[in-house]
């Protein structure tokens, strides 16, 4: 990890919930793969300096501009000047030879599998985006056009959905914390019971973002528990595969 400094030159509020942020970037920041983020310190409130940082998600990056995606409510202006720390995380784990994957947000924004997206489309795989609750109001316009949509049902169900589970060669969830001891063992139990002898390593993970303190794996407040060895999401995630994660 190493910090540096990055330009906000434009900000484009895309929903009532999200903003996109393009930044001038050190040329090192170009390096980042899709599940890995940005930490990043602003400094538009004098004599205020938070001691904790934003994370700063990427959707997409082109020559010398990487753009993220925040919350609406984030007060950015063009021209300012952050502080950033990268970067956060390791590449989301995609196996060999995928053909098609499977996503689900579960009541959170599908903002970390947009960069993934955009990334795997280009190499011909096939992707499928599950959308339910909160996920459901994204802005659709800003995923590649090739991502196939399905819309869940409040009971976290959606049309054909054991073939999905069937045909897929990876399998990717988001959910809120508060979700997602539920959401995560309940993918992982539905998996165990269609494709009981089939759920090789990285097959089925979870994207750990939440209680991201210092980004090092100094803290350990992101811990994850996990039936061996301690995790944690800001060193041994965002993804982290479901069969290590300890439920109950």
């Amino acid at each position: 990890m190493r910090e540096t400094q990055a330009l906000i030159e434009r900000v484009r509020h895309v929903s009532a919930d999200v903003q996109q942020v393009d930044l001038a970037v050190d040329p090192a920041l170009m390096q980042l793969k899709p599940g890995q983020a940005l930490f990043v310190r602003r400094h538009n409130q004098p004599g205020w300096e938070p001691y904790l940082r934003e994370l700063w998600i990427p959707v997409d990056m082109r020559p010398g501009r990487l753009t993220v995606e925040i919350a609406a409510s984030l007060d950015a202006a063009p021209n300012e000047i952050v502080d950033v720390l990268s970067p956060v995380g390791r590449p989301i784990p995609v196996r060999l030879r995928i053909q098609h994957l499977l996503l689900i947000a579960d009541d959170a924004l599908p903002t970390p599998f947009v960069f993934l997206a955009r990334t795997l489309t280009g190499g011909g795989v096939a992707i499928t985006l599950v959308l339910n609750g909160l996920a459901a109001r994204y802005p659709l316009e800003l995923l590649s056009p090739e991502v196939e949509i399905v819309r869940g049902d409040a009971d976290w169900s959606w049309p054909d959905q054991v073939a999905t589970f069937q045909w897929a060669d990876q399998v990717l969830i988001l959910a809120p914390g508060y979700r997602q001891a539920e959401a995560y063992g309940r993918l992982l139990d539905r998996l165990r019971q269609i494709r009981p002898h089939d759920l090789p390593d990285h097959y089925a993970c979870g994207l750990f973002y939440d209680r991201l303190a210092c980004g090092a794996g100094a803290c350990g407040a992101c811990e994850v528990r996990a039936h061996d060895t301690p995790l944690l999401a800001c060193t041994d995630g965002p993804a982290i595969d479901l069969k290590r994660v300890v439920f109950r």
